[in-house]
């Protein structure tokens, strides 16, 4: 697996690599402006994946994808969660905010593995996570067994997490919503905002009139997608 990264902050593209390397990519060179990446790509065949931040020392990356076609796939990486609309249109694969977590780097490599279902994809240290079926929720002096198939959605509210199941049940859960997207089945669990993380099976109606609309079972209220997180909702609904 070969990747290029384009990245001017020199401690957080030496850090990238390394993480990179320890997943079985090989990094072919980090490079750190607009003009250095337009003479490469131009003088080199394109790398698998192409990691790339938004802000460089000489400009703006999309600049540079602007005037060239990358045949790479790209991931952006970068300290600004305002680009996504703008990477996604230039065909980003996925939308990585620095300082990236390692967890999410493998969550992204998950992922290229499940699209493509091709041995190519498939890094030898990748180690797959296993996920949580159910979660023991306190009620009284019990706990209670809630499982996965039962959680119409997970959502945050006055820094306390919740869980609401099928039958309208509103219950505390003690996992924080980033904490819950790193433990549940991405192919069932899509976080839609900093709010709400909902399971497909629940989905009712899906509306597309300006921004994205959920419909869930047993909620009064629609859920909106948030739009960083739109292009990569779309992508996991379709499956």
């Amino acid at each position: 697996m070969t990747a290029l990264i384009i990245e001017d902050e020199i401690p957080a593209g030496k850090r990238l690599e390394k993480l990179l390397n320890q997943k079985g990519f090989t990094v072919l060179t980090i490079l750190v402006s607009v003009k250095k990446a337009f003479k490469w790509l131009q003088e080199n065949n394109h790398p698998e994946f192409v990691f790339i931040d938004i802000k460089l020392r000489d400009g703006n990356s999309f600049q540079l994808l602007e005037k060239f076609q990358i045949t790479s796939k790209i991931i952006v990486t970068t300290a600004y969660d305002d680009f996504a609309l703008k990477a996604f249109e230039h065909n980003a694969i996925d939308y990585l905010l620095k300082p990236i977590d390692e967890k999410k780097l493998d969550k992204m490599i998950g992922k290229l593995n499940k699209f493509q279902g091709n041995q190519e994809f498939k890094l030898d240290n990748f180690t797959e996570i296993k996920y949580k079926n159910s979660f023991l929720i306190p009620i009284g002096n019990l706990l209670k067994k809630i499982e996965n198939h039962d959680i119409t959605t997970f959502f945050s509210e006055d820094n306390a997490s919740f869980l609401t199941t099928n039958q309208g049940r509103i219950l505390p859960v003690n996992y924080s919503l980033e904490k819950l997207e790193q433990e549940v089945d991405p192919n069932i669990f899509f976080r839609i905002s900093r709010k709400y993380l909902i399971n497909r099976n629940y989905i009712r109606k899906v509306y597309t009139k300006n921004q994205i609309s959920i419909s869930i079972e047993n909620h009064e209220e629609e859920l909106k997608v948030s739009r960083l997180r739109m292009k990569n909702f779309l992508e996991w609904y379709k499956k």
